[in-house]
């Protein structure tokens, strides 16, 4: 049996408001208030009051009251009234047995009716005879059944068209208006105005596809933003190592031997940087090539089954000639298992995790820590320094493309703001996962998980 609360999460989307159940709902309060029209209208026309048959009645027993107590004078009477009112009647005894009749072969009221015959309108008055006694007549009023308005089936089908017509148009009304600003919302979006959104409050199905609209138009303009964000900091941080590399020239070209060689080490280290600029934004495209379609034409990632601790050992050879005065403390993985990975992207997100580390611990005095190991179908390494660590406000965006928590971009700690962002990208197109712990002034610690290959 479900939960409450997963109960309540299963019935939410089947109980939501749908279009088909409000069509469904529309028709159904359409055949009620034609129902009951068609109702109103044949209570309408039913006829009221007495009837004709009564007031035939009434009229035949006073004009038969007048007559006398001979049998001439009373059939004289009855057909008197016959020729005025057209009614058929019969003067009964106390007995029930018929005095006089103006309609001998007649079928009385209280005969049998006929099989298929139609109910007649009658009536039966208990009148004082003119011979004294008790009686009765019953009269049958001409015509039979009162026949319907000639004009009823006319304002049936006009209640009907007005009915119909009223709930279609509110129907389409509610439809067309939510679309029309869904088209308006796809047009202005579509020539221009990024700012254009749906904003339809509705939990039917066109509330869904005006909230997805919306999500699509944030997300293309979050791309276009960061498209416009990539150009500028790539302009950027292209324009400053060429500057310092354009001094430099001057430097070299005006001053003696030794100045010379100095400007050709600052030079050096200027296209060191942007080899790594470019190299770091080319590998950031390709992966973002790659989580697109597969008919996108991008590059496979090459993958090959090796040893963790063969990355790790590449990774730390490079750390450690290249900055050899930081102490680099190292746990042992001699038994970590096989990866299936893209062995250079992988080896480069190690790298800029020890890049990081170094760059944002300036007492070179402490240490950085490089740990892996395994968790269920997982190796995971970890990247640990005692530097600067990162703001909490800051947190969110450190996998963000030229993010940088210190803004300023010295060659000491500058770099350009992709280290994170990259490693990120690559982990998860291994299918991996990346998280970040930090404290101010206490260091931080980053720690990426990959599974392990398969058997």
């Amino acid at each position: 049996m479900k939960s409450p609360s997963r109960l309540s999460a299963w019935l939410a989307p089947r109980l939501a408001p749908r279009l088909a159940l409000r069509v469904y709902l529309v028709g159904l309060v359409q055949t009620a208030v034609i129902a009951a029209g068609f109702v109103t209208l044949m209570e309408a026309n039913r006829p009221r009051g007495p009837g004709p048959a009564r007031d035939h009645a009434r009229f035949v027993a006073a004009t038969i009251a007048g007559a006398s107590t001979s049998d001439e004078e009373l059939a004289r009477a009855l057909a008197r009234a016959k020729e005025l009112s057209r009614a058929s009647a019969w003067v009964l005894d106390p007995s029930g047995a018929v005095l006089a009749t103006n309609d001998p072969d007649g079928r009385r009221c209280s005969a049998p009716p006929e099989d298929g015959a139609r109910p007649m309108p009658c009536e039966s008055l208990a009148m004082v005879l003119p011979s004294g006694l008790p009686g009765m007549v019953e009269v049958r009023a001409p015509g039979g059944l009162p026949t319907p308005s000639p004009w009823l089936g006319v304002r049936i089908l006009a209640l009907v068209l007005f009915v119909v017509g009223v709930s279609s148009w509110m129907l389409g009304r509610s439809l067309t208006r939510p679309l029309r600003r869904l088209s308006d919302a796809a047009r202005a979006f579509g020539g221009g105005d990024l700012r254009a959104r749906a904003g339809l409050e509705r939990s039917d199905e066109l509330g869904q596809v005006a909230r997805a609209f919306d999500e699509m138009a944030e997300r293309v303009t979050d791309l276009l933003r960061a498209e416009k964000e990539l150009l500028a900091n790539v302009s950027h941080e292209l324009r400053t190592p060429l500057a310092r590399i354009r001094v430099a020239l001057d430097l070299a070209a005006e001053g003696d031997g030794e100045l010379q060689k100095e400007s050709l080490a600052e030079i050096a280290i200027d296209l060191a940087e942007l080899e790594r600029l470019i190299a770091d934004v080319l590998t950031a495209a390709r992966l973002e090539l790659v989580d697109g379609p597969s008919s996108s034409g991008a590059p496979p990632l090459r993958k090959e089954r090796l040893r963790a601790g063969r990355i790790l050992d590449q990774s730390v050879a490079r750390f450690r000639a290249a900055h050899p005065k930081r102490t680099l403390q190292v746990d042992t993985w001699d038994q970590l298992p096989d990866l299936e990975v893209d062995a250079v992207l992988m080896r480069r997100a190690v790298d800029n995790l020890l890049e990081n580390a170094q760059k944002y611990s300036p007492d070179p005095e402490t240490s950085i820590e490089l740990r892996a190991g395994v968790e269920g179908r997982e190796v995971w390494i970890e990247v640990r320094d005692r530097g600067i660590g990162i703001a909490e406000s800051d947190l969110p965006h450190v996998f963000r493309p030229f993010f940088r928590a210190d803004r300023s971009r010295t060659r000491a700690t500058g770099g350009l703001g992709l280290g994170l962002a990259l490693t990120k990208r690559i982990v998860e197109a291994h299918e991996g996962t990346i998280s970040v712990e930090t404290k101010v002034d206490e260091g931080t610690r980053v720690r990426l998980r990959v599974p392990i290959a398969g058997e």
